[in-house]
């Protein structure tokens, strides 16, 4: 959060400082002042950033339907010290039907705050927006909720150094182990087995569940969406991705529970 104090210096020195255009992602939205918004936008080629948008509140406001979750916006700031200020922005895609669908916006907004918990401010990557983008535009229409989740995770993980080792033991390379370590992220062999007090137990995953997660590896987006839905596997197989975003975060997310309730009335 930027401290009141903060916003109100960087909103001064504002008008005196140079401006610069991007794109990206809205990832969070906050209330600051009597009428405008504080904005998080993870961009292309700066990563994510921190904006003001000025009378965002108001009724009749240019900005209120830009700041939205999930607008895909283009824009042009003030350049502040550690906070911008919008002086154009334009939408190039709103993603509505993540707003109407109350299931659809809870996978969506865990999407969108697993990578606002993960990375850095201003640290780019742009590969891991375009993952993001591609994966709302089919959360907007997909059934497979549950499926698209884990292939979001499987891949955004990958992107952070934190790719799972599924066809051989991910500390030697030598054949894998019968079970799977969240410490490993694999099935480590007899003699690469981690110990310590610290460790986690080591899991037992089911054929159903190591085959879908392979296929969820390797498979593209067209391959996974001809699944039939509730597949074998597929709830164990979310159960061990929460298990790592929680230990890799070491928290959970504050989306976690609403998407936890979706999921709960779904069954």
């Amino acid at each position: 959060m930027v401290p009141v104090r903060e916003w109100l210096l960087s909103k001064r020195a504002n008008h005196g400082m140079g401006q610069f255009k991007g794109e990206g992602i809205v990832l969070r939205s906050m209330n600051l002042g009597e009428w405008d918004k504080l904005l998080t936008v993870f961009t292309q080629g700066q990563g994510r950033l921190k904006i003001v948008a000025k009378g965002a509140r108001k009724i009749q406001s240019r900005y209120a339907s830009l700041t939205q979750l999930f607008c895909n916006i283009r824009f042009t700031v003030y350049q502040g010290k550690s906070v911008h200020t919008f002086s154009q922005v334009e939408l190039i895609e709103g993603f509505r039907p993540l707003r109407e669908d109350l299931g659809r916006m809870a996978y969506g907004i865990y999407m969108l705050e697993m990578i606002d918990a993960t990375l850095e401010e201003g640290q780019s990557h742009d590969d891991i927006l375009s993952l993001l983008i591609a994966c709302l535009h089919i959360l907007s229409h997909t059934d497979h909720l549950e499926l698209l989740l884990a292939f979001y995770e499987l891949r955004l993980l990958s992107r952070l150094g934190w790719g799972l080792s599924l066809e051989s033991c991910p500390v030697c390379g030598g054949k894998m182990g019968a079970k799977f370590s969240i410490q490993n992220l694999g099935f480590p062999c007899s003699a690469c087995i981690p110990g310590g007090a610290g460790e986690k137990p080591l899991l037992t995953i089911s054929l159903a569940a190591y085959s879908l997660l392979k296929t969820l590896c390797g498979g593209d987006w067209r391959r996974l969406e001809a699944l039939p839905t509730g597949i074998p596997g597929e709830k164990e197989v979310a159960a061990v991705l929460d298990r790592i975003i929680y230990i890799k975060l070491e928290k959970r997310l504050e989306s976690y529970v609403f998407l936890s309730q979706i999921r709960s009335t779904a069954r």
